[in-house]
């Protein structure tokens, strides 16, 4: 009889070890799912006001619109919540923005636009120990020697390049006219050292500021060199300015630009002036591109915002997915790095195909097109 009672006894034991084991076990596994969920804080470092007002605006529109896609993309496993902070596109607004914000809390990750800023917060955030996406910024090697930092936007070679080759084919004497900060500098290094190697003469290379009203002093210097062409780069009020006053100085030269030139906002302020310029771009600046990703975002964005989208908003886009799915794979929830991130290379996005390399440097190829009765088409040789 005590047989059987230890027999009972032991059987009762073991189904109550079964009963714990699918209780406290089912606990577990939703406990698991749960943890799998998670936030991803991420502090914008962006020019909301200032000479860079409307870059500003097109990329808080694209994060916002990473921010919706990111819940859908990983199916309510990452929450992604922005705090922006305006850096004004002034480097030491930028820092001051960024060490205020850091006295508060602590970001799981930094997205960091325009060349001047983005290369003067850079060490605050490498000594800190962030995650820092910059875009909006083609500054040569910015993530070279970093152990944080990685690039989300074309480079200034991927800027310069196909124009430059384009003008080195057709012309032996040519100009240049950047605006005169870290983006416009290495822009026009690129440009220049292209032209050199292929055997053509730089005729002349003159900066403007970036809100220069008058530029004429500059061009007029550009002219009296008697280039074939001239390219043009930069940004913000005066690169306008730029491309009226030539038009008016001298209507008949050849103008080649940037992607910089395709922002909506410039094209709609130059109107018919606009309409023979050749420069490079994505897909997403086509009016017909046959990109189904590049398409695809236009779409949406004409949706949300009553407008066409520019390239930094796609750019700004894919750099939240990117946060977002590094975050997931995370080995700490939601802390992503920059092996992590690089791990997603080749990137397919809004804007095409983004290649990483071990730096966290982008790769972005660019194409060639033109201004024509209004429209962005491809350009012809």
């Amino acid at each position: 009889m005590a047989f059987v009672n230890r027999k009972i006894t032991r059987q009762a034991v073991a189904g109550l070890l079964m009963v714990a084991l699918v209780v406290f076990g089912g606990f577990g596994l939703a406990a698991a799912a749960e943890n799998k969920k998670t936030t991803l804080h991420i502090l914008a470092l962006l020019p909301l006001t200032g000479p860079g007002k409307s870059l500003g605006e097109f990329l808080q529109n694209g994060i916002e619109m990473g921010r919706a896609e990111a819940v859908k993309r990983t199916r309510g496993a990452v929450t992604v919540e922005v705090e922006y902070h305006d850096s004004k596109n002034q480097p030491q607004e930028g820092v001051s923005a960024l060490q205020a914000a850091l006295a508060k809390s602590r970001p799981d990750a930094v997205i960091a636009a325009m060349s001047s800023v983005a290369k003067a917060v850079l060490p605050v955030l490498e000594e800190q120990g962030i995650l820092t996406i910059v875009t909006t910024t083609a500054l040569t090697d910015l993530p070279k020697g970093t152990k944080h930092v990685i690039r989300v936007y074309p480079t200034s070679r991927d800027y310069v390049e196909p124009v430059a080759k384009h003008v080195a084919k057709k012309f032996k004497r040519v100009a240049i006219l950047y605006v005169n900060d870290d983006f416009g500098q290495s822009n026009q290094k690129v440009f220049a050292a292209i032209i050199k190697d292929a055997g053509k003469d730089l005729a002349a290379s003159e900066p403007f500021g970036l809100q220069q009203a008058d530029a004429r002093p500059a061009i007029e210097r550009v002219l009296a060199a008697k280039p074939e062409a001239v390219f043009v780069t930069g940004y913000g009020p005066a690169f306008v300015t730029v491309f009226k006053q030539l038009r008016e100085l001298k209507g008949d030269l050849p103008i080649f630009t940037e992607i910089g030139f395709a922002n909506p906002t410039i094209l709609a302020e130059l109107g018919q002036s606009a309409d023979g310029i050749t420069f490079d771009g994505t897909a997403l600046e086509l009016m017909v591109s046959g990109n189904k990703s590049s398409e695809k975002f236009r779409k949406l964005y004409r949706a949300q915002f009553k407008k066409d989208p520019y390239m930094v908003a796609g750019f700004a886009y894919d750099s939240v997915l990117m946060l977002a799915d590094a975050a997931l794979k995370a080995k700490t929830a939601g802390k992503p790095d920059k092996p992590g991130v690089i791990t997603l290379s080749p990137f397919k996005g809004a804007m095409g195909t983004i290649l990483l390399d071990g730096e966290g440097e982008c790769s972005v190829p660019l194409m060639l097109m033109r201004r024509e009765k209004g429209r962005t088409v491809k350009a012809r040789d």
